[in-house]
């Protein structure tokens, strides 16, 4: 019980509140289970007793008010009653049904922004050390496991233990021996059911969480890296490791659905063979089967209810316990996106402040060693960039300089020393120095959308601003290739920029950074994946903004840099001005 009211503990009061109207709703509608069948018993005697009304003189009197002369119109009259007593005791479940699903749809998109929020807003190292699929799992499962998969299942769990212990008060009226022998019996089957498979399901549990995981993950890499999984022809690779992964994520949830069809048949087996028993012993007591007519037919009634109730009180335990596995990993991140104190919070933050930069950029002793690295990757570095400098940032793969791009982005924090902006440290207010960075790395990533939306990535599409858009395209140099497009800046460019050129992504990368307008723009390995004309264009291209703008340029390429006012050589984390 600890595990099912735990996702309670992530609610916000207005929630809980909710939650607590709703469960009001679910009392009332136990009760309402229960006089239904309670009325069953009062019509099983009407039908068996002719001589009803004149033995109940306050009845016939009402019977009479409503011109009920003859015992065939009075049990005419209640059957009527009965009736209309479970049309409106149904309207009112299926209203109530309603208002539980509503409550988890309308708060399945809070959770799934929550958690997508909470996962933008971690540091970069945390990125570097998770697998995409899962995050896409948690995000995108996760919130519809907390509504359907755990909190309706718990408020119908809670429907029928009230509805249960209801028709068992009630049978406590008619019969307290059976009703007690019932209530035990059924009692320790359900606890030795649980018992007995709860391992069982919660480690079945694991699986599928690690599983679907999994399988994700080898279909994500599969159909991301179509173009090379069929030029090496490894088809046959990437599907055994999904298929692999799907079986072992598909056996998981096949075993869980038989272990979970087993109650039904005990509990079913039991309750039958109990009645039939109960009706011996009272007619080896030497009960007359009349007697026994009109309590068995309540007895067997609400044994019926209580079976099925029995059943999905046991499955929809097991179906909670076999979903803990995920919601646990779910409710830590829900949870650390609850107490945790972001370094910055894209919601919280001023979209228009900047840091001021009319100087110069100073990095100070600058020093930088990843968590479960051994040395340091910078070591106390320091140097200036004037404003409308373009500098040039060389070295060897590995000397650091792809790190120190990062920590000026502010994507990773130094482990010691600073950058400084006109004197203020970019860390002390990391959003506001980004106002001022564009960045454009080697690979450009692109969304299926069109040009002008990927341009203006981020900006909804009714607040782009075309004219930007065409000047940043003549910057990038790119506007005669769109205006002979036939939807010109409308045409989509495919997942990833599929349908575009190298060079054309680029351009796009470029002309994207240009949109924002930034004061300084950081071009990591930008143009070394192409040919060396389109490098030149590109190149060219960047030149033109040389003194509009800081520029800082990483470059394997020492002809890239060679308009550039001066170099940082970067060489086993220590750095020198060329």
């Amino acid at each position: 019980m600890k595990d099912i009211f735990k996702i309670f503990t992530i609610f916000t009061p207005k929630q809980q509140r909710y939650c607590g109207v709703i469960v009001f709703c679910m009392v009332i509608g136990a009760m309402l289970e229960a006089v239904g069948i309670g009325a069953i018993l009062p019509l099983i005697s009407i039908m068996g007793d002719e001589g009803f009304l004149d033995k109940h003189i306050v009845v016939k009197q009402y019977a009479e008010i409503l011109n009920i002369t003859t015992h065939t119109s009075f049990i005419i009259f209640s059957s009527a009653l009965l009736i209309i007593l479970y049309v409106l005791k149904n309207l009112y479940m299926a209203w109530l049904t309603k208002l539980q699903i509503n409550f988890s749809t309308q708060n399945q998109i809070v959770y799934a922004e929550g958690l997508l929020e909470g996962y933008i807003s971690k540091p970069y190292l945390y990125h570097l050390d998770q697998n995409s699929a899962t995050l896409l799992r948690n995000v995108s499962s996760g919130p519809i496991l907390i509504f359907t998969g755990i909190l309706i299942p718990t408020f119908t769990l809670l429907t029928e233990a009230i509805t249960a212990v209801t028709i068992w008060s009630m049978l406590i009226l008619v019969d307290a021996f059976t009703a007690i022998i019932v209530a035990g019996l059924l009692g320790a089957m359900m606890y030795a059911i649980l018992k007995t498979f709860r391992k069982k399901i919660a480690k079945r549990g694991e699986v599928q969480n690690k599983y679907s995981a999994l399988y994700m993950k080898w279909l994500n890499q599969g159909l991301g890296a179509i173009k090379e999984t069929k030029v090496l022809r490894k088809e046959k690779y990437f599907l055994d490791e999904f298929v692999g992964a799907y079986q072992k994520y598909g056996q998981a949830n096949g075993d869980f659905n038989f272990i979970n069809q087993l109650p039904r048949m005990f509990i079913e087996t039991m309750v039958t063979s109990t009645l039939l028993i109960l009706i011996i012993v009272k007619l080896m007591m030497g009960i007359q089967p009349m007697e026994i007519v009109p309590i068995l037919g309540v007895l067997a009634l609400a044994a019926f209810r209580l079976m099925p109730c029995a059943n999905r009180i046991v499955n929809l335990s097991n179906g909670i316990k076999f979903q803990m596995p995920l919601f646990n990993l779910l409710y830590d991140e829900l949870i650390a996106i609850k107490e945790r104190k972001l370094q910055y919070e894209a919601k919280t933050c001023e979209e228009k402040e900047q840091l001021g930069f009319n100087k110069e950029i100073k990095v100070e002793k600058l020093t930088f060693r990843y968590p479960q690295g051994k040395k340091e990757v910078l070591k106390q570095i320091s140097f200036s960039i004037p404003k409308g400098c373009f500098v040039g940032i060389v070295g060897q793969s590995g000397a650091g300089k792809t790190t120190f791009v990062d920590i000026m982005l502010g994507l990773l924090n130094p482990s010691n020393g600073k950058i400084l902006v006109d004197s203020v440290d970019i860390f002390e207010n990391i959003r506001a120095w980004q106002a001022n960075l564009s960045y454009v790395p080697q690979s450009i990533y692109l969304i299926d959308g069109s040009i002008r939306e990927n341009i203006a990535l981020g900006i909804p599409e009714q607040e782009i601003d075309d004219d930007k858009i065409d000047k940043v395209l003549k910057m990038a140099e790119l506007y005669e290739f769109v205006e002979e497009l036939p939807e010109k800046s409308y045409t989509y460019v495919g997942e990833r920029g599929v349908k575009l050129s190298g060079g054309q992504r680029q351009r796009i990368g470029i002309a994207r950074a240009l949109y924002y307008e930034p004061e300084v723009l950081i071009l990591d390995e930008a143009t070394s994946a192409l040919d060396n004309e389109t490098e030149k264009s590109i190149t060219h291209t960047i030149l033109k903004l040389k003194g509009q703008i800081t520029i800082i340029a990483i470059a394997h390429r020492v002809s890239t840099l060679e308009e550039c006012d001066f170099k940082i050589k970067f060489n086993e984390g220590q750095v020198e001005r060329i």
